[in-house]
């Protein structure tokens, strides 16, 4: 009796061993739709194009939002408390999969979740975020696609632009590791290349006006990167150094469309898009902890040519040849 109450005891062990090590893919295979959560920090032109790539994306690998597809938003307005609620709540819902866009919310849910897969986009440098371990094994259930750019082509277009800049700003929020880290790392480029430095960090988008005025009456050029906040807070900044006559320059295409003098960027809906890339993997089967981040190849010099001639900045003929018109790019008259 004994020998056989140890037998039942090993095959029910051995049947939990085998359930638990079900792949992704199994998991997946077994739904009849996919369920996702998309959480954005904060509403901005560059955040929301993020999005739609991602919903672009999720359609091109055959999911359609109603027939196989269910997608449940979240914003947290820029509001860190809310977005750390709503991790929490969509945890509790056992989404499939989540796609986070930026730094801070693949943070909040890379607390609350060690299980369901995490795909972060609109993420700079993930590794000195803390996100991930390493760029080709992540660890844990993230992974996704960044929008990383050389800081190298950004000032060497700036210097083809405005070869006499000696003393370049970079802003940066104070409560985003995302974008302190790519302001130090721009900033030893800059360096690099005989610019001086001036590094200032913003709390919120009410410090940006008196930061703005300040730094345009002492620098030559103001350096901003993917920040999610001085994106919110762009007009301010541009009103300050336009009144002043001194350019921003970027890594965000949306930005030069506002008008910022020039960026190396890339396209922010195609970060979505690599990010589905990512996500079908995963759907098919592989591990998150194991799947590398991508980066996009695709980069394209831009030029505002209106801030250009507002600014009194002569863009050199053959330069003017090479780069694309902020326009041409986001498809406008």
């Amino acid at each position: 009796m004994k020998k056989l109450q140890k037998l039942i005891l090993a095959m029910v062990a051995l049947a939990l061993v085998v359930v638990s090590s079900t792949t992704t893919k199994e998991a997946f295979a077994q739904e009849d739709s996919l369920d996702v959560t998309v959480v954005q920090l904060v509403t901005h032109s560059s955040l929301d194009d993020i999005r739609q790539g991602v919903y672009d994306g999720l359609a091109e690998h055959g999911y359609t939002e109603g027939e196989n597809l269910t997608i449940n938003y979240q914003n947290a307005e820029g509001d860190l408390n809310i977005l750390s609620t709503i991790a929490q709540s969509v945890v509790a819902e056992e989404p499939d999969m989540i796609f986070a866009i930026t730094t801070p919310v693949a943070q909040a849910f890379q607390n609350v979740t060690s299980d369901i897969p995490i795909i972060m986009t609109g993420v700079t440098d993930p590794v000195s975020a803390g996100i991930v371990d390493d760029l080709e094994n992540p660890g844990e259930n993230i992974t996704g696609a960044s929008d990383a750019v050389p800081y190298e082509d950004q000032f060497e277009l700036l210097l083809q632009l405005q070869p006499d800049v000696q003393k370049v700003s970079m802003i940066y929020t104070t409560s985003e590791d995302n974008s302190l880290a790519e302001t130090e790392q721009a900033a030893a480029v800059a360096e690099e290349m005989g610019l001086e430095v001036q590094i200032e960090g913003i709390a919120s988008t009410m410090d940006m006006q008196l930061v703005a005025q300040t730094l345009a009456s002492e620098v030559d050029a103001i350096y901003v990167g993917s920040d999610n906040t001085i994106a919110s807070a762009f007009e301010t900044l541009l009103d300050a150094t336009d009144a002043a006559g001194i350019p921003v320059f970027t890594t965000v295409d949306v930005m030069v469309g506002q008008g910022a003098l020039s960026a190396v960027a890339i396209n922010q809906k195609d970060i979505g898009l690599l990010a589905t890339d990512v996500a079908k993997e995963i759907i098919d089967g592989a591990n998150p902890g194991e799947t590398p981040v991508r980066f996009l190849d695709e980069l394209q010099s831009l030029i505002n040519f209106e801030t250009a001639d507002r600014l009194g900045i002569e863009v050199p003929e053959e330069l003017a040849s090479e780069v694309m018109d902020i326009k041409d790019r986001l498809g406008e008259e």
